[in-house]
């Protein structure tokens, strides 16, 4: 295997992570998180009262569209493993994806003139074409640029922060203001399709300083441009592979709740609009809940480093998680001010929980060469990635459900008592179920502790690997 070293400790010092490179990372996910966040905060709001589809269809419509997009993650993490360009594994699809993005990010709020029919099929449509297709050949490769930016586990904590508090900014601005941006050019349709034009042309800068900023050191895609040898991984192998990795298959449970959860702040609008009977409140309500995302994941560095990503988010995510939320089932209809509190304190635990997952995905990787022999960071986390995706499903899809069972209809200006039980339901019971299955996965990974260990065996590896090469 030629002069290539796998040991972090062999590279020069010039060849580190510094605060450039870790910002222009964390800006691509600034980028994703704006439509992300339209989709968890907006989506079926916009297909229940914008295109006029009813609830329960519009559940049908984003679960299937969630499966779908769950199988092309995994699609997606088969084709980074086999697909080789010169400029790198994981940074050429920010750049080759780039027209597309910006185009789905339009059609994706675009209302067509037709009957309730024909507006579901072209919402079902436009979904798939942006999650599905656009979206993921441009996340998954994301995701996997972290761990082909280093093997570091503090290098690769300070990426999963600066990924983190850039992303909730993001959710922060779209979920916050939004709304604001629509009436801007006029409101309705019109308004949610102009305001997402803009939204695609800002995030066509954002991935290019991120595709111009990043650099590929370690992985299979460094071997390969090291040795001349390249490697492939079909879907089977790669099934294989993910089977022996246990903390792989927690890291994806704890994706699915954690997405479940940052997609049920959709509800924010509804218990504004309907229970308190001012709209305007949410965006109050949608601060509360994400602006702790943007700064505690700076705050947290120190803690991180001294006691490790699992515990962070085992004891400040889900603990705190769980804190705020029975907090605010007490006190939501009693009191403004601790609702705000409550939903602030919930925020940051949610915030603990972004900060840490993704590094504690990509160290996930090591752990399965352990297990196996065999790296692959683009499929271990393009599967991986298919919590975001059945997370959101789930969340989504019970949303329409729950509201539909109740007898909500985005047509009436008043909803029916038996609604307004719905909304109650998914606001208070749903997050308190999340965060309990946060709370129960995270106690089971251990991987901070092993990490050091597998490290040495796969250095030691390597190192007779080049002897015999």
């Amino acid at each position: 295997m030629g002069n290539f070293s796998f040991s972090y400790r062999n590279r020069p010092k010039s060849d580190r992570i510094g605060f450039g490179e870790y910002l222009c990372y964390g800006l691509g996910d600034l980028s994703f998180c704006f439509i992300y966040g339209a989709i968890g905060s907006y989506m079926v709001f916009f297909y229940t009262d914008v295109a006029c589809i009813s609830a329960g269809l519009v559940g049908t419509i984003l679960l299937f569209s969630k499966i779908f997009d769950g199988i092309s993650d995994m699609l997606m993490g088969v084709v980074i493993e086999n697909v080789h360009s010169p400029l790198g594994k994981a940074r050429p699809w920010l750049f080759w994806m780039l027209i597309p993005y910006c185009a789905g990010s339009v059609m994706l709020f675009t209302v067509p003139d037709l009957p309730e029919i024909g507006r579901a099929i072209y919402a079902f449509i436009s979904y798939n074409l942006m999650a599905t297709v656009f979206f993921t050949s441009m996340n998954v490769p994301y995701g996997v640029l972290s761990s082909v930016m280093t093997n570091r586990q503090n290098e690769r904590a300070i990426l999963s922060i600066s990924r983190a508090s850039l992303g909730a900014l993001g959710v922060f601005l779209i979920s916050s203001y939004a709304p604001d941006m629509v009436e801007w050019p006029g409101g309705g349709a019109a308004g949610w399709q102009k305001t997402f034009l803009v939204v695609g042309l800002v995030s066509v800068v954002l991935f290019l300083i991120t595709f111009l900023g990043c650099k590929e050191r370690v992985g299979s895609g460094v071997r390969e441009q090291q040795t001349g040898r390249r490697t492939s991984l079909s879907l089977a192998q790669g099934v294989r592979i993910l089977f022996a990795n246990k903390y792989w298959f927690i890291m994806l449970l704890v994706n699915i709740f954690y997405t479940a959860m940052t997609s049920l702040y959709g509800m924010n609008l509804y218990f504004a609009k309907y229970i308190m009977q001012e709209e305007g409140r949410n965006r109050a309500m949608m601060m509360c809940s994400t602006a702790a995302s943007i700064l505690v994941p700076l705050l947290i560095i120190p803690i991180v480093q001294k006691i490790g990503k699992r515990n962070v988010a085992l004891y400040g995510g889900a603990g705190l998680g769980l804190l705020g939320q029975l907090l605010l089932i007490f006190t939501a209809e009693r009191s403004l001010l601790l609702m705000y509190v409550a939903l602030t304190i919930r925020g940051m635990g949610v915030a603990c929980i972004s900060a840490t997952k993704f590094g504690m995905i990509a160290d996930s990787i090591e752990y399965g060469e352990y297990r196996t022999g065999t790296r692959a960071e683009g499929f271990v986390y393009s599967a991986a990635s298919l919590g975001v995706r059945f997370g959101s499903a789930f969340a989504l899809a019970c949303i329409g459900w729950v509201l539909g069972a109740f007898g909500y209809d985005g047509s009436l200006a008043v909803q029916s008592e038996s609604a307004m039980q719905g909304i109650r339901i998914m606001f208070y019971a749903a997050p308190l179920v999340v965060f309990a299955a946060l709370l129960f996965l995270l106690i089971r990974y251990r991987l901070d502790k092993e990490y050091d260990g597998i490290m040495a065996v796969l250095e030691e590896r390597h190192r007779q690997e080049n002897l015999t090469t």
